[in-house]
């Protein structure tokens, strides 16, 4: 495939070629702006295994994915827009073949990749040995001739960002978040690259978090799509209209803002709050971090990881700014809703883990060590029916926001309230479906939204004590919880 553009002559070119002739490219190389080299043994036994079963299986071809690079004429170079884990981690696959000339890297890692290279390397090693055997050579072969990649070649670097903003490592489509990646990062031009790479690593440490270090096989949480999907986007949307549905591409433009560089000059800043905001926070990590103290969310004291000046519904400005918006939330979720046997927040956490993870308790000194135990974040029996799981999501967006916008002073005076008006439903419904969800909480986000301080969120309490429940559909199936959401207290 050819595509020529007559005003720009910019050209784009498509062929399937092996991984023998991808990977002795000389002109191959990873330019400065990428990543470095990340990838972990679960990514690489992952590549090797599906290659693996590929040649197992008889095929005569194994499609690993795309790379996309870009025709750098001005360095001569074909720079890699995106492939460069997967190519990396070939490379090091193949290095001690006699299948392929590949002994010096055409690559040229920097030295950020050397751990993980000389890791992977090592692991590699041991794979071959446990899985391949004395077959090796065989292995090698099937790899270099019978995988292959869609290359992509474009002329045009801005043509060749957009491509790989449409694709992930294997081909297929990135989820709906991590496209903003990318655009975020092109709008740091005028950062380090140390700052690139800093932003791109929180980032993919997030997509990848080990709730369960101590449990050897469980699997990462991706906690970026978890926040994206609803606490950050539905919280969002729901604080200033009805319905709030699921956050695909198409809604990519709600996390993109405005880039405030100096090639890109504000206008009449005495209206733009963007701006604002941003000096705002520039001039306290200058000036005031070291001798004037902000409020923090958490009563024991904010991490590093926090940034008291984002909020979730603010206008979101481009670049590290963006990135920063998303460490904090980030960081919040795992404190209320992951590490929920800490003692941060114990309050609620004691109640968000048997109202909402676990209806089966008969007292709170057994859910104080069940909520201790590892993976306890994870919801079990009723509570992790589907139509719960919808309610779950929207109360924890509604704490979620009420936390981030009050702390904990706020989230302690009206959690309870929160859910009592969420879970009536449970008790009133034969079925919970999204759509019904999606409008459900509307009216009490924009009741906090609005809120200019704690006494004005007393509409909530007044709500909950209107809810009037003749009698209940016994779904949940616990009298404490029942009578709580009915009297608002425990008992009969």
């Amino acid at each position: 495939m050819k595509q020529q553009d007559s005003k720009n002559t910019s050209e784009i070119q498509a062929e399937i070629v092996p991984v023998k002739d991808l990977i002795q490219e000389e002109k191959l190389r990873i330019p400065s702006y990428q990543r470095p080299y990340r990838w972990d043994e679960k990514n690489v036994r992952q590549l090797l295994e599906d290659i693996h079963a590929s040649k197992n299986a008889g095929k005569k071809n194994y499609r690993i994915g795309s790379v996309i690079l870009h025709n750098n004429k001005d360095e001569g170079t074909f720079d890699i827009v995106d492939g460069q884990q997967r190519l990396t981690t070939l490379f090091l696959l193949l290095k001690d073949s006699d299948t392929l000339n590949v002994h010096a890297c055409p690559l040229c890692l920097g030295s950020e990749s050397y751990e993980s290279v000389k890791r992977n390397y090592t692991f590699i090693g041991e794979w071959l040995k446990e899985n391949i055997g004395n077959d090796q050579e065989n292995y090698f072969k099937y790899v270099s001739e019978a995988c292959d990649f869609v290359k992509i070649v474009v002329d045009d670097l801005t043509e060749a960002f957009q491509m790989f903003d449409s694709q992930n490592g294997r081909g297929k489509e990135l989820e709906a978040y991590n496209l903003l990646k990318a655009y975020h990062i092109r709008a740091m031009e005028m950062d380090s690259r140390e700052d690139k790479i800093r932003c791109d690593k929180r980032w993919e440490e997030a997509t990848q978090y080990d709730p369960t270090p101590k449990i050897k096989d469980d699997p990462n949480i991706d906690i970026l799509k978890q926040i994206f999907d609803e606490q950050l986007y539905r919280s969002r949307i729901w604080s200033r209209k009805d319905e709030a549905d699921k956050f695909t591409k198409e809604e990519l433009s709600e996390f993109k803002g405005f880039t405030i560089d100096k090639n890109h000059p504000a206008l009449f800043p005495y209206q733009n709050p963007q701006l604002l905001q941003y000096l705002t926070s520039k001039f306290y990590d200058i000036i005031l971090s070291g001798t004037a103290a902000t409020k923090n969310r958490f009563d024991y004291g904010d991490n590093d990881h926090i940034n008291p000046f984002v909020n979730i519904n603010q206008q979101i400005v481009n670049g590290k700014n963006f990135f920063d918006y998303v460490e904090t939330y980030v960081e919040i979720y795992k404190q209320m809703f992951i590490n929920i046997g800490t003692y941060q927040l114990n309050e609620f956490k004691e109640f968000y883990y048997t109202h909402c993870l676990n209806y089966n308790w008969n007292n709170y000194s057994e859910a104080k060590e069940k909520r201790k135990m590892d993976m306890a974040y994870n919801s079990i029996g009723p509570a992790s029916r589907t139509g719960d799981s919808y309610l779950r999501e929207a109360y924890k967006s509604l704490v979620f926001v009420l936390f981030d916008k009050f702390g904990e002073k706020g989230l302690k005076k009206y959690y309870r309230s929160l859910y009592r008006l969420i879970y009536a439903n449970r008790l009133t419904k034969s079925q919970i479906k999204y759509k019904f969800v999606s409008t459900l909480p509307s009216e009490y986000f924009k009741k906090i939204e609005d809120a200019k301080d704690l006494a004005d969120l007393v509409e909530l309490d007044k709500c909950a004590q209107q809810i009037k429940i003749v009698e209940d559909n016994g779904k949940i199936n616990n009298k404490q919880i029942t009578n709580f959401i009915i009297n608002g207290k425990y008992g009969n």
